[in-house]
Parts: C-alpha cells; structure tokens; sequence
C-alpha cells in the first residue's frame, strides 16, 4: 500500500499563498486520480483549508502535522511506501532547517523523529521549498529517498520545482523510458531538467539547483542515475501505478498480493538492469536470463491478477 502526505506552508505573499495551495491540491489530485491513491491513504494540510474547495484538508499546523505523522506511524506496514511533499518557503539557519508554517516551524529534526516512528518499507521526502538542502542531512537513511529543490541552504529565494514535479505526475509526462509508470527517479530529472529550461526561457539566473539522494550517505546529487552514487533506490520506486496496472488496486491488498507487488517491482528493476548492460553481457546469456526474467514476470503478473477483489479490480 501507499500513503501519501502533502503539507503546503506559509506563503507570505498573495501570489504564494494562491501558489502554494494550487500545488498542493494538484498534487493530492493526480495522485488520487491518476496514481490510484486513495483518499483514506491521502494527508492534505495547508495554510487556509477552506480555500481548498473539495479535497479534505486541514491547517498545516505544527500540532496537526504531529497528528497526522502519528496517525501514519499507527496505518502504515513494513511492506508500505510513504510519500511527503512539502511545499512552500524554508529556512536554514542556525536554529536547524525548517518549513515555515503557522505557529512554530516544521523543523527537520521534528520530521525526522516522526519519520523514524513510521514503519514503512520506502519513505519518500520530497522538499520543495527554498533552502530545502539541507534537510537530506536530516533525514537520510536506509530505504529512504530525499529531495529537494535547491542544493545548499543559500538558495533561499521561491522555488518553481514542485510545478515541474507536478508536470512529471500529470498523464505520464515524466515516464521517461516510456514504460506506462512513473519512478522516482524519473520525476525528479523530468522536474529538474523542466526547471532549468524555465529559468533559461525566463532570461533568469537559475536559484534552484535540485538534488537527490537515495542511498543513505547524506550527500544528494544533481545527476543520479547509472553508474552514479544516487539513483538506484529511486529507479525502482513509482508513484503508484501506470494506467490500469495490476499495482493500482485501491482496494483491500493481501500480505500475499503486497509480497507479489514487491516481486513484481524487483522483477521489473533487474529487468531495466540487464537490458542496460546489454552491451557488455554474452548475447547467449543475455537472451537466456532476459526470456526466464520476462516469463516470471507475466507469472507473477497474472497471480496478482487472480488475487484481486472485485473491489479492486472493476469491471
């Protein structure tokens, strides 16, 4: 299963305020609708929920971001994935890095802590805010991707990545590899490529730089990938589905349809990795491993089929 938590912070300004809140509910929406998330795994809080205008929401307050935190700690298995999107303005100073939101700031070793109560298989952290950088020193760790949108705690002007991440989730336009699913990693680079071609078509100097940092070290990147030190974590994790997957149930999901999803997806993965190494494997063996790999994978695919409930699965 996948749960997801969007928190949009203060916006100061007017225009951030309208801002920070369409982004937020666009987020809460392609997920739901388009990543087959459902609202009982949804989290909406933001500055004025009543201007919301249909998602439930509530105020992104220190106090009810807690609640929610500790309602995910009490929903959430070790085979689920957790994703958190922030959005808004931050800061870095020598008080720790943090999002400002009405009342005390969200600071990072706040989330941090709450994050460590959340027994979830991967924990994405998505912090799209300015002076975001930092917060990868915080919460990295095993199992967990962080990113953010700017590489150091110095870019603290407004942020335009979390439009662009937002672009990478509507109708697919982040599935990069064409393969009907959206991963992390792809969202990210969509997200980071679309925001310096913004800034470039802006005649601006870019004040974001976009980072990402998948395996526990501390240190994001701005090129994960292949061969790079960040990437493989978030190569292998999807926002929800591609259309009409089998992993698009919103339904009830057995612990054995949960162990099939798993399989599934580490199928898929070795499966991208072998056809990258085309090139340097025996065509023989290649041949050989890619046909039990693919077989397997319609195995398991047509089992997670049969497994479905009829609430899963409509006809």
């Amino acid at each position: 299963m996948r749960y997801a938590l969007v928190i949009a912070g203060l916006g100061g300004e007017q225009k951030y305020v309208e801002q920070h809140l369409a982004w937020a509910r666009g987020f809460y929406e392609v997920m739901k609708v388009e990543h087959g998330f459902p609202e009982d795994r949804l989290f909406l809080l933001v500055e004025d929920p009543d201007a919301v205008g249909g998602p439930p929401a509530v105020k992104s307050t220190l106090t009810e971001i807690r609640a929610v935190l500790a309602e995910l700690a009490r929903l959430v298995r070790p085979g689920d994935d957790l994703f958190v999107l922030l959005i808004g303005h931050g800061s870095a100073t020598g008080t720790g890095p943090r999002l400002n939101i009405p009342g005390p700031d969200l600071t990072a070793d706040t989330l941090r802590d709450a994050l460590g109560e959340i027994e979830a298989r991967y924990t994405i952290v998505v912090n799209g805010a300015s002076s975001s950088a930092p917060f990868i020193d915080a919460l990295s760790g095993p199992g967990r991707v962080i990113m953010t949108a700017t590489k150091s705690g110095a870019e603290r002007l407004s942020t335009v990545f979390p439009e662009h991440l937002l672009d990478a989730l509507k109708a697919q336009a982040g599935d990069l590899d064409k393969d009907g699913r959206v991963s992390v990693l792809e969202s990210f680079v969509y997200a980071r490529n679309k925001t310096a071609e913004w800034y470039e078509g802006q005649g601006l100097l870019a004040t974001e730089h976009a980072l990402l940092d998948d395996n526990g070290d501390g240190r994001g990147t701005r090129e994960p990938g292949p061969g790079g030190t960040d990437g493989t974590l978030a190569g292998r994790i999807y926002f929800g589905r591609g259309p009409g997957g089998p992993e698009a149930t919103a339904g009830s999901v057995t612990p054995e349809g949960q162990a099939l999803q798993a399989r599934m997806e580490d199928l898929r993965w070795s499966i991208d990795e072998l056809r990258a190494r085309k090139d340097q494997e025996d065509p023989g063996e290649y041949a050989s491993r890619m046909e039990e790999m693919l077989i397997e994978l319609a195995r398991v695919t047509r089992q997670l089929r049969e497994l479905q409930t009829p609430e899963d699965h409509p006809p």
